[in-house]
């Protein structure tokens, strides 16, 4: 592919989310603004979010800027199903990419529900060709606000690189409140190299007024470096700080975003800004 055919592809991917937006303003301002009627949310099948996100890396020159631009879809068929699908396209130095997904929410029992989603990428460096997720979710406790969940990742690259992902946590739904602890346990193949993780993370709102979220996790990631000359296991300490909110404008519509902070030790650091809006009917 020659210089101006990248240029044109290139163009093309910015402009993709800039089109959408605009798509997207006009069918969001042209809702009626209600306000949101006390007593919560009310019960919508339908939900659109739009957004995008930049991030600043550090130290500059090799890694650049990322941008991605997120649509998503969320449709409650009955009150104890939920499906969803997801596109996300991505602008990095190391070429472009486009990831799709499929998931779902599950009610079984008043004691379980489950998370199940499919994604896969274009072949780019950084995005997978497979992903597979698995959460079970087990509600104990009075009133069943405590959940304890499991679960279990596939990641497959385009590379030989895969990932294998087991996880273990508590959340408590207190009134507005909501906390949660989760532990990750990463094998990383070829060489089967294992790190661990933690997350935190404290929300406070209810739906249809307001959503804020803080999150810290740190931890390690860990894998064989195959691309190098003499290949060996890599090591590095990683710590992500976030700061999320989701407000309502109206009963139906309203903006979110995120401010974020990633170091990952002996690579890079990084910050990003997200912003986005979201539609219920």
């Amino acid at each position: 592919m020659n210089k101006n055919s990248d240029w044109r592809r290139h163009k093309l991917f910015r402009a993709i989310p800039c089109c959408t937006l605009l798509l997207f303003g006009s069918f969001f301002y042209s809702c009626p603004q209600e306000a949101v009627a006390e007593g919560g949310a009310p019960d919508f099948k339908n939900r659109i979010e739009l957004s995008g996100e930049y991030e600043y890396l550090s130290p500059h020159d090799p890694y650049g800027n990322w941008e991605t631009f997120t649509a998503a879809f969320y449709r409650k068929e009955r009150p104890d199903f939920t499906w969803f699908a997801e596109m996300s396209v991505y602008t990095r130095p190391e070429g472009d990419g486009v990831l799709g997904a499929l998931g779902a929410y599950k009610d079984w029992t008043p004691f379980l529900y489950t998370y199940t989603a499919l994604s896969t990428g274009t072949n780019t460096v950084y995005l997978p060709q497979v992903r597979i997720d698995q959460d079970f979710n087990i509600k104990f406790g009075p009133e069943k606000k405590f959940v304890w969940v499991i679960g279990g990742t596939y990641i497959k690259y385009h590379t030989d690189q895969a990932e294998y992902i087991l996880s273990t946590g508590l959340t408590v739904y207190l009134d507005k409140w909501v906390a949660e602890y989760r532990l990750f346990r990463n094998v990383s193949s070829p060489g089967w190299i294992e790190s661990f993780s933690q997350l935190f993370s404290l929300a406070y709102g209810q739906e249809g007024w307001q959503w804020t979220t803080a999150i810290c996790s740190y931890g390690k990631q860990a894998y064989f470096a195959t691309e190098l000359a003499t290949p060996q296991a890599v090591e590095n300490n990683s710590l992500l700080l976030a700061l999320r909110h989701r407000h309502w404008l109206a009963k139906n519509y309203g903006v979110f975003g995120e401010i974020s902070y990633f170091d990952l030790q002996g690579a890079y650091q990084k910050g990003g800004l997200l912003l986005g809006v979201f539609r219920e009917f």
